[in-house]
């Protein structure tokens, strides 16, 4: 309507325009009603039709931004779908690389197999935080990443992570070296696995851009006043180092941030932006420092709520003997899952741990095989074909018998888009373990819900 209205009054006020100002031709003279219109009235009714022009093309722009925007937005959400599907599906496939590579490690093999096999397990760990950090920066532009809250100590987290590093570093003839300032035994209430995950990009980043020279890790462990506990972080390395023109672009995703010396770009570049959205997380700052040819040096400041000092647990001699794998000898377990090389995986595991077991494909099988025997503990993928896992629990729990209705369930699942322990729980889980996984992270899951064996005295 005001379109209308503006392209309307610019021919017809230009016309009036015209007619007042035109001389009188051959003592012609112009009609009075029109010389009453004064010409500084055209002026104001040009300018209202000039605004109703400039506000439309407003509105028509603002329509195309909102349209651009929303096209863009889908593309985006459509690309952070398919790369995190990418994501979940290679984690099947590494399941059965590590725990392969795992139970070979347990065989009778020559050095030169061994290094052929160490050399698999380091690609299938940096596939995993590859993995990992795709599926973590995905949550994160959705918004879905939070932290979670739960007691650990930031030293224990220090020294697994550079303890693990550590070989990487001397591979390449580094000097490593890690220090950590502050109470040791010091326990904080926080995300664990976050502050595990920022230490592991950064140590892995300043190993991977360093030829020659040292890597230096520093934390320190400060108790505050208030109370809580505040970790600083320091990762500086002898590396190429970053210029000044790049310094500014360092943390965007897929960004190739440096060189090595040699000229070789590393990595897939999600660390370093992974690594800046975690420590926003913690309202923390990441904070680099780099000159080329000369190295980095990366540091941040966390904090956490400090707990009281843990108290001392005495280990049992019967508790270390349950940690063996004579705890689960002759156990009889039940594994179901739709891929062949997970239930061949779990057949070497089970082997070793001298149990009894039967193995199903599917949710029917599983069911079925439930129904006819009395088993210790029942390990259950999540999505399998003709009945899922969670309607596999359900039937378990509705069982007639008592004791077979309160069996031990575990989930195994290789969807990291799953609920957490509550929903699991309210399903009918006992727990659950998420895929790939080793060897004893999975025992350590089964001893938590099974029953020690009944010990039978034999007569002397």
């Amino acid at each position: 309507m005001y379109l209308s209205l503006a392209f309307g009054l610019i021919p017809y006020t230009l016309f009036l325009f015209v007619i007042v100002n035109t001389p009188s031709v051959n003592d012609i003279t112009v009609p009075a009603v029109i010389t009453v219109i004064d010409s500084s009235f055209l002026l104001p009714v040009l300018l209202f039709a000039f605004v109703l022009v400039l506000l439309y093309y407003v509105w028509h722009l603002r329509k195309q931004i909102i349209h651009i925007n929303r096209t863009g937005k889908e593309k985006m959400d459509t690309r952070l779908n398919i790369i995190n599907n990418i994501s979940q599906e290679m984690r099947t496939p590494l399941n059965a690389i590590i725990g392969f590579s795992e139970q070979l490690s347990y065989t009778a093999l020559d050095y030169n197999q061994r290094e052929l096999l160490g050399t698999v397990e380091n690609a299938a760990g940096m596939l995993m935080q590859i993995q990992q950090n795709i599926q973590e920066l995905g949550w994160l532009q959705k918004g879905k990443l939070h932290l979670d809250t739960y007691p650990f100590s930031p030293y224990k987290i220090f020294d697994t992570v550079t303890a693990k590093l550590s070989s990487r570093a001397h591979n390449k003839h580094l000097m490593f070296e890690v220090s950590c300032e502050g109470e040791q035994q010091l326990e904080v209430s926080g995300d664990g696995e976050r502050l595990s995950r920022i230490l592991f990009c950064l140590v892995e980043n300043a190993i991977k851009y360093t030829d020659t020279g040292s890597v230096h890790c520093y934390m320190q462990v400060e108790k505050l006043v208030s109370g809580d506990v505040q970790v600083n972080i320091r990762i500086s390395d002898t590396g190429s180092g970053i210029t000044q023109e790049r310094l500014p672009f360092i943390f965007d995703q897929y960004m190739y941030n440096r060189t090595s010396a040699a000229g070789v770009l590393h990595g897939a570049g999600l660390g370093l932006a992974l690594v800046r959205a975690l420590v926003e997380l913690h309202d923390g700052q990441l904070i680099v420092e780099s000159t080329p040819g000369k190295g980095s040096c990366f540091s941040c400041s966390l904090s956490y709520r400090g707990l009281p000092p843990p108290q001392t647990i005495v280990v049992t001699q019967q508790e270390v003997s349950q940690m063996t794998g004579q705890f689960m000898k002759d156990r009889y377990i039940l594994v179901a899952d739709d891929q062949e090389m997970n239930l061949i995986l779990m057949e070497k595991i089970l082997t070793r741990w001298q149990c009894r077991f039967d193995k199903a494909p599917d949710g029917v099988a599983a069911y079925e095989l439930f129904v006819c025997n009395n088993y210790d503990m029942v390990l259950l993928d999540l999505q399998m074909p003709r009945m899922t896992g969670v309607e596999v629990v359900k039937r378990i729990r509705e069982d007639k018998e008592p004791a077979k209705a309160r069996v031990p369930v575990l989930a195994l699942t290789a969807d990291t888009t799953m609920p957490g322990n509550r929903e699991f729980i309210d399903a009918g889980f006992d727990d659950y373990l998420l895929k790939p996984f080793r060897e004893k992270e999975i025992y350590n899951v089964i001893i938590r819900h099974l029953r020690p064996l009944p010990v039978i005295n034999v007569p002397r």
